[in-house]
């Protein structure tokens, strides 16, 4: 995930300075919970057979953001981290969902204390499962180099396209921020596993997952007080 909010940081930085620091009326950086409202159900039917528990249809993530308005055009950044871990008498299994993308969108409402935005984000979305047994501990490095277990690991990543309406109530130096929206995956993506095998065969996942955000704002600046509703 850093790599991916590296990069949206840069590419926001770079169309800042293109249209010139005196053209951004408003930057900030927001961090708070996301809730994924995920179809689990071609994995949780995967996990069943094997006695394994069901994963929850409200998936947390911890997430990070910035944006910067120029005008009535809106450019930023976000990213997203989080896993849920269900498990049987003998194996555990963590699933983990983490991404990045870009946004772009065009304020439809701008006033002093709110920012009302529809929204595009174009990036990538990349699930890991991750089996393990159970009892995983070990006494000692050399009791684990005697009796090594084995962890399997499968990952896929793909495209990532997400329509959201961001709502943005910016108060002093911090704010509030609220996003909602649906994360859309047009393009299956091959499963690959942690040693670098593929999977021919991978779990069934959904290809769209409506999320919700709230993020608390920090550093809404530039003309923030000198806004003045735009017609």
């Amino acid at each position: 995930m850093i790599r991916s909010l590296v990069v949206c940081l840069l590419t926001a930085a770079i169309a800042g300075s293109a249209l010139g620091a005196d053209a951004v009326e408003n930057r900030f950086v927001g961090v708070g919970p996301t809730v994924l409202f995920g179809d689990f159900s071609g994995l949780n039917d995967a996990f069943a057979r094997q006695g394994i528990g069901k994963l929850s249809s409200t998936h947390a993530v911890a997430g990070l953001s910035g944006f910067g308005v120029f005008g009535r055009a809106v450019f930023g950044f976000g990213g997203w981290d989080g896993d849920q871990t269900v498990s049987s008498d003998s194996l555990t299994a963590k699933v983990t969902i983490r991404g990045g993308e870009f946004n772009i969108g065009y304020c439809v409402v701008k006033q002093a204390h709110l920012l009302v935005a529809p929204v595009l984000g174009i990036g990538g979305n990349v699930y890991n499962i991750a089996l393990a047994p159970v009892n995983s501990d070990f006494s000692s490095f050399n009791n684990m180099l005697q009796h090594p277990r084995r962890t399997s690991s499968v990952s896929s990543a793909a495209l990532l396209l997400s329509p959201q309406l961001m709502v943005t109530v910016p108060i002093s130096f911090v704010g509030l921020q609220l996003r909602g929206g649906y994360q859309y995956q047009p393009l299956s993506s091959a499963w690959w596993l942690s040693d670098g095998g593929r999977l021919l065969e991978g779990p069934s996942v959904a290809k769209g997952t409506p999320f919700a955000a709230l993020s608390i704002v920090f550093g809404a600046t530039g003309q923030l007080h000198g806004l003045r509703r735009i017609d």
